[in-house]
């Protein structure tokens, strides 16, 4: 609880103090902080984090966690209202604390945005591999686990995202393959090549249109011919999708295709083909 006195000024105080620490938090700091709720707590400390060093962080979380704050963070993770789990999440996360990582995973799934949001943010800051696991198996729960979320994670893990994901688009129905495949193209790594050129070729229809975008978001110039060759699909978006992304790549060669393309069939083709040959044009001229 907060002792007599506090006023808006006092927690400004005590932010002040917290950055001017230098090497060590003074005792009566100290104390000051530890008679505080944890919610109150929570936010001084969310203000003054990105100014403070590396051993008054440190030593920020050992008080945390010697006083019990950490503990009730996690309880108002998993029950607290709607702006407290967001509270409890976002100083879990600047902490990096390890065992918040399942609440975390279960925030994620929340139907508040608010609370998904600093999920997410948080199990970035943490970057801890033992994730890998759920996220992968929550890209099959779209309804429950949003996958944008989902993405971003396993984006800010890096490279060690690829290969899960690589094994789990082999084994994917079309309908995951669709999300796996479109997170593949944000990595923009050659070593996804492969993998999406034979979803291009190969795939069910949304499977072949997915790999296409995916493709061209990479903007590797080496799956351009693969792409012209995809302007000749049976299936209308899978045309689309390849004209935009030839498009994006600024691929001259494919001209003359996309120029045809402006007599096709279906209207989405047509306009993919148009936007694509300004892109190509325009790059021209640069």
């Amino acid at each position: 609880m907060l002792w007599p006195g506090w006023r808006r000024r006092d927690r400004q105080h005590l932010i002040t103090d917290l950055e001017q620490c230098r090497g060590r938090i003074g005792r009566g700091l100290r104390r000051q902080l530890s008679l505080l709720d944890p919610l109150e707590l929570a936010p001084l400390l969310i203000a003054a984090w990105p100014r403070l060093g590396t051993d008054i962080r440190s030593q920020l979380v050992s008080l945390a966690e010697e006083e019990g704050f950490v503990d009730r963070w996690l309880e108002l993770l998993a029950r607290g209202r709607a702006g407290a789990r967001v509270t409890a999440a976002t100083i879990l996360g600047e902490m990096e604390v390890g065992r918040a990582l399942g609440p975390l995973l279960e925030a994620l799934g929340e139907r508040e945005e608010g609370v998904q949001l600093a999920a997410t943010a948080a199990l970035i800051r943490l970057r801890d591999p033992r994730c890998l696991e759920p996220l992968l198996a929550a890209l099959a729960e779209p309804r429950r686990w949003p996958p944008a979320r989902v993405a971003e994670i396993l984006l800010a893990l890096g490279p060690v995202s690829i290969p899960p994901l690589l094994a789990l688009l082999k084994q994917s129905a079309p309908e995951l393959a669709v999300r796996v495949i479109a997170i593949l193209g944000l990595f923009k790594d050659p070593r996804t090549l492969p993998d999406l050129e034979d979803c291009l070729q190969r795939g069910p229809a949304p499977v072949r249109a997915a790999a296409a975008r995916a493709l061209g978001e990479m903007g590797l110039a080496r799956a351009a011919p693969l792409l012209q060759l995809a302007l000749a699909d049976p299936e209308a978006g899978v045309r689309a999708a390849a004209a935009r992304a030839l498009g994006r790549l600024k691929y001259r060669q494919a001209r003359k295709q996309l120029q045809a393309c402006l007599d096709d069939g279906a209207w989405e083709v047509r306009a993919a083909a148009a936007a694509a040959l300004q892109e190509v044009a325009a790059a021209r001229e640069i």
